[in-house]
């Protein structure tokens, strides 16, 4: 499997990246690693992380297992991670024209809970249709602030002067 990165021209305050990956089960371990080390690399904090994580990983097997037979083979999908003012913006969209459906779990039912989990972990989500007949599913995370550096007493006096 290979990751192809694609690169994207944003504004100082914005950082983006775009991976393609085929529709593949082992897709859904490489869009993980791909988020975890993107946002690792952004010095987003390891909460936000966790989630980004967990989200990107929900929608990307939904994406594989939810895509028709005819449309999987040899088929696409791309991950785009976007940072911009503290509010962290993933997109995946895969080849299926069909919007995601959001159905009520069973207590005892092992699936059908991606979306409840997009829906309860992201400040906003959606879908729009993609390119080529597909579908692209986004969601938005407010991000924490970074924890403020301790102040040493070396700070501490440079502080005092000014």
């Amino acid at each position: 499997m290979r990751t192809i990165i694609l690169p994207r021209r944003t504004s100082r305050s914005q950082k983006a990246r775009t991976f393609e990956w085929p529709l593949e089960v082992q897709t859904a371990r490489a869009a993980r690693e791909a988020v975890r080390k993107t946002l690792t690399t952004w010095g987003v904090q390891e909460g936000d992380i966790y989630f980004a994580v967990l989200l990107a990983s929900e929608v990307v097997t939904n994406a594989i297992q939810h895509v028709r037979p005819k449309l999987r083979r040899g088929g696409t999908m791309w991950l785009r991670v976007c940072l911009m003012d503290g509010r962290l913006r993933v997109d995946v969209t895969d080849p299926e024209p069909g919007f995601p459906v959001h159905i009520a779990a069973s207590d005892t039912d092992e699936n059908h809970r991606g979306m409840a989990v997009v829906a309860g972990c992201s400040d906003r989500w959606g879908w729009r249709p993609g390119p080529n007949g597909g579908k692209t599913v986004w969601w938005t995370q407010i991000l924490e602030a970074p924890e403020p550096l301790p102040l040493t007493p070396r700070f501490r006096r440079i502080r005092r002067r000014h």
